[in-house]
């Protein structure tokens, strides 16, 4: 048996080769490996493993590529299998390795990973790495992190639960929170599907990673935990690790909620203590919660935080630069129930004299903000028309059914709820394309179709339709009624003057004034009924010429009395509500 450097092929005792510990490749398929001893029982190992003399172990050798074949040989009952006995170095044996199990289809990310790891740990750098394997830099570092994966998620990834891209998600996190952020990646939603990559992205950065420059401590500060050091130089920091965390905008957030809630508390006892020495009130325990009920609510019990906005200053700077450091020495502590932050507080009547002092007279300290106060009349405004508008389309549905123009109304309603996904596939049932097509190009196909009405269920269906722009939305007040507004129209309802109406009914009452003796001679006369008639009226639609009975789609039922609201509307303004909507929506 040659064990030369020429390494000719040769047979040896199957009992005589070890498995290699450094082989990345854990994981075989039963099916594929039944298959091979299948093949090996009948017609022997057609290629031979390669091996290397042990260490230190004479006789004895290490198999360093053929895990499969060896396996196999070892199933087959096999005495002597053929080999190629190499001289190879420790590192050449790990690089033999992992390039062959890269050349596999079946090599799970993580035996990858693991493969990158050993390479790693023997002092391979990065570069060296990515150069050994021909991949990117930024590649092999995202497929190293996923062996920071715990022992559970790395099985949710074995058994398809997880891909190599969510992984890699769960992977940055701190080894204690990826159970809990795994099991929200991976539960089926209403949807029946998990999160998407996106979302889960989304996910842990909306309820894992804290944003430091929001942080209540000083992020510089070396000394306020020893051990975890500055933040700016973290490996935690998404900045430090672009490789890892590009899907994160920022590069100042934090990875590591426990180290940022000690940096927290260590921050709110050092300021604590100062507050202690200089005579300053803490709020703290049960106090602070009757203090601050809610984390994102008003404080109660006449206390306001510095940090607010004061809307009684022409500028609308915060309490504190208005009242500046000095008057923020005399303000009181509160030590929040919610986070543990120490927050810079002052009861209202001692606001009020500290912003006098700087010349402000304050009426609305610790007020919610006037322009909120603004939205919610805006939105009250909104709400009022919209719903006096659905009223009237409402009551003009009588007895018509369901007809054409209604139809279109459902239609594009129910296609704007569609998900991405479920658009696509309408598109394709219909030779659409392969993408979703927008809801204008939508709304000209429904145009083209043949429509049918229905009696009984005209109503129902039509208050489904439109009962989504009864009420304005608050994110988006100034979006209008496409749906609502259209149908109003048909039905001979002028949305104009229904706004003009509520709005005159919702402005502020002002006191009637003494009205001066006139003459009767000049007394004001009251306008005529015909003129009030005038004001509010709508355009009226002339008559329909009728359609001929063969022109109708089969199966519509129209009445023989006259045509439908939106026939006569249709024939006397073509193109006046339809089509719709638009494709600029906000």
């Amino acid at each position: 048996m040659q064990t030369t450097q020429d390494a000719s092929v040769d047979f040896m005792p199957l009992g005589s080769i070890r498995p290699s510990p450094t082989n990345p490749r854990k994981r075989f398929s039963e099916a594929e490996q039944a298959e091979m001893i299948a093949s090996v029982r009948k017609h022997g190992l057609l290629q031979p493993m390669l091996v290397r003399p042990w260490p230190d172990e004479p006789g004895l050798f290490e198999l360093v590529a053929g895990e499969r074949r060896h396996r196999a040989a070892t199933a087959a009952g096999l005495k002597d299998v053929p080999v190629l006995v190499r001289d190879l170095s420790d590192d050449e044996v790990l690089h033999i390795q992992i390039v062959e199990n890269l050349q596999r289809k079946d090599l799970h990310p993580l035996e990858e990973a693991d493969g990158y790891k050993v390479l790693s740990d023997r002092g391979h750098t990065l570069e060296q790495i990515s150069v050994e394997v021909s991949q990117t830099k930024t590649y092999v570092a995202q497929r190293l992190k996923l062996c920071a994966l715990n022992a559970s998620t790395r099985k949710l990834f074995f058994d398809g639960k997880l891909n190599a891209k969510t992984a890699l998600v769960i992977a940055r996190m701190p080894t204690d929170l990826q159970d809990k952020a795994a099991k929200e990646i991976t539960a089926s939603r209403w949807t029946g599907e998990p999160m998407s990559l996106r979302e889960a992205s989304d996910h842990v950065q909306t309820n894992y990673m804290l944003r430091l420059d929001q942080a209540p401590f000083k992020t510089a500060d070396e000394q306020l935990v020893p051990a975890a050091g500055a933040c700016g130089p973290c490996p935690k920091r998404t900045g430090n690790q672009s490789d890892l965390f590009g899907d994160v905008k920022s590069k100042d957030v934090c990875t590591d909620p426990a180290c940022y809630a000690k940096k927290r508390d260590a921050a709110a006892a050092q300021k604590r203590v100062e507050a202690e020495a200089t005579g300053r009130k803490v709020i703290a325990g049960k106090d602070a919660k009757v203090t601050q009920p809610y984390q994102h609510g008003a404080l109660v019990g006449g206390w306001v935080k510095l940090d607010e906005r004061c809307y009684d200053d022409p500028k609308q700077r915060t309490y504190r630069q208005i009242i500046g450091a000095k008057g923020v020495k005399s303000a009181a502590l509160l030590e929040s129930p919610h986070g543990g932050e120490m927050i810079d507080v002052m009861q209202k009547s001692d606001l009020k004299k500290a912003l006098a002092d700087k010349g402000i007279q304050a009426r609305s300290t610790g007020a919610s903000n006037p322009s909120q106060s603004a939205e919610n009349a805006k939105k009250k405004a909104a709400d009022a028309y919209r719903g006096e508008l659905f009223r009237q389309v409402r009551a003009k549905h009588e007895g018509t059914g369901l007809d054409d123009f209604d139809l279109k109304i459902v239609a594009v309603t129910f296609y704007r709820r569609l998900w991405n996904e479920n658009q696509r596939r309408l598109a394709k049932l219909y030779d659409w394309g392969s993408k979703a097509i927008s809801e204008a190009d939508f709304a000209k196909k429904v145009d083209k179709f043949e429509q049918s009405d229905s009696e009984a269920l005209g109503r129902l269906v039509m208050d489904i339709a439109l009962i989504g722009e009864s009420v304005a939305e608050s994110y988006s007040l100034n979006s209008k009624p496409e749906l609502l507004e259209a149908t109003a129209r048909v039905r001979g309802i002028d949305p104009g003057a229904v706004r003009k109406q509520i709005e005159g009914d919702m402005k502020p009452k002002r006191p009637t004034p003494t009205p001066a003796k006139t003459t009767p001679a000049s007394a004001p006369k009251p306008p005529a009924k015909a003129d009030v008639k005038k004001r509010f009226a709508v355009k009226k639609v002339p008559a329909a010429k009728k359609v001929p009975a063969a022109k109708k789609s089969a199966g519509v039922k129209k009445t023989a009395k006259s045509a439908s609201p939106a026939e006569q509307f249709n024939k006397a303004n073509p193109g006046a509500a339809w089509p719709f909507p638009t494709d600029n929506r906000p």
